[in-house]
């Protein structure tokens, strides 16, 4: 078994269990209510047809997220045939397809979903975007920045709008903590911090290709609180055995940094803001933010621990209650990153994520496999 058929499978990804019961309870549910929607739900917000390539794990979260963003999922296309089966069932307008191909010649689509190994991306693309059809790419976009900007070009000239799936810097708590930004003063540094378990199982040659694909996620949030395009050459990077990275970068006055490890446990997805007057905790994983001020005294040094133990439960309380009500119990963010993409493509608008905030993450992924002495 390779390793992206271990991806397909319903199992842990970036500390998350597909939850398939709940899943299937709300599809349910939704059958008798949703049995035919009509594509004219109303002028100015139009229902967009939808299709998925890639039936696996991602693939079925992105379903689930563009359903909720109002989409009719009409094709599913994986060359796992069974799996298109299982997730078109979940969706009655859906019907399942064994290649991109069967997909595009029946279903006349608005947006493609590409779930799909990494490898595979630029090539499904390129026959989409020559369809005039537009997409919504898992990240890392492509393998290169030069196929990433090949796709952006050539999205262009065909009147084509993309997104990659950088769906961190739309989570609920980095909405809270850009809120919680001038409480904390000059941002010093930003430090982003990933133990997956996203690599178990995997054969050891597979574990750095794992971790250079989650760096897209904490660089578009460096890009997120800094305002504007990274340096793409201002970083340096340590590989002290495969799956681990230690990366460090500056931009302008701020010093970042990112740990990624496919070995360290617990699971943890976080980012820390760093300020002259305090620090932003993000809890990416569980999608809270709390914050700890900076001014200094005795007593707030004795009672800190206790006082940030009280944030962090009350935090993660609310949190709780707020993801349950949505139904949102893994990957946030990607549904309002895909509500922002779709109505992109009604509007004609600019994409949530740029061409150039998207081509910029990619030279800086090229330019750390580069360093990082990855051929």
């Amino acid at each position: 078994m390779n390793i992206w058929e271990i991806f397909s499978r319903d199992s842990y990804f970036m500390g998350f269990q597909l939850n398939k019961t709940e899943m299937e309870s709300e599809f349910d549910s939704r059958k008798n209510k949703e049995k035919f929607v009509s594509r004219s739900k109303s002028a100015s917000n139009p229902v967009l047809r939808v299709g998925i390539v890639g039936a696996g794990l991602m693939g079925r979260w992105h379903a689930h997220a563009a359903r909720k963003a109002g989409g009719e999922i009409v094709g599913v296309a994986d060359t796992n045939q069974n799996q298109a089966v299982q997730l078109a069932k979940y969706y009655p307008t859906a019907q399942s397809f064994g290649d991109l191909r069967e997909i595009l010649n029946q279903k006349s689509l608005d947006v493609l979903h590409i779930c799909t190994p990494t490898s595979s991306h630029h090539a499904i693309a390129e026959i989409a975007i020559k369809d005039n059809i537009n997409l919504f790419i898992e990240k890392p976009l492509t393998l290169t920045a030069a196929e990433t900007k090949h796709l952006y070009d050539l999205g262009a000239e065909n009147n084509v709008h993309l997104c990659p799936a950088h769906q961190f810097a739309f989570q609920h708590c980095v909405q809270k903590a850009k809120k919680m930004l001038p409480r904390i003063g000059r941002i010093i540094h930003l430090q982003a911090t990933v133990c997956s378990a996203g690599a178990a199982g995997l054969a050891d040659k597979y574990l750095d290709s794992v971790a250079f694909d989650i760096l897209p996620h904490p660089l578009s949030l460096f890009q997120t609180f800094l305002n504007g395009k990274l340096s793409e050459e201002a970083w340096d990077v340590s590989r002290p055995q495969r799956g681990e990275l230690r990366i460090s970068g500056y931009a302008h006055d701020v010093s970042l940094s990112i740990f990624v490890s496919m070995n360290a446990r617990p699971t943890v997805n976080s980012l820390q803001i760093i300020g002259t007057n305090g620090t932003i905790h993000l809890d990416l994983f569980h999608d809270f933010a709390v914050l700890d001020k900076g001014k200094v005294s005795k007593g707030r040094k004795i009672l800190h621990p206790f006082d940030s133990a009280v944030k962090k439960f009350s935090a993660a309380t609310f949190n709780l209650a707020r993801r349950t009500i949505q139904f949102e119990s893994a990957y946030p963010g990607l549904r309002r990153l895909v509500n922002n993409f779709y109505q992109t493509i009604r509007e004609d608008a600019e994409p949530p994520i740029s061409p150039a905030q998207a081509i910029n993450i990619a030279h800086i992924r090229d330019f750390l496999i580069y360093r990082a002495g990855i051929s």
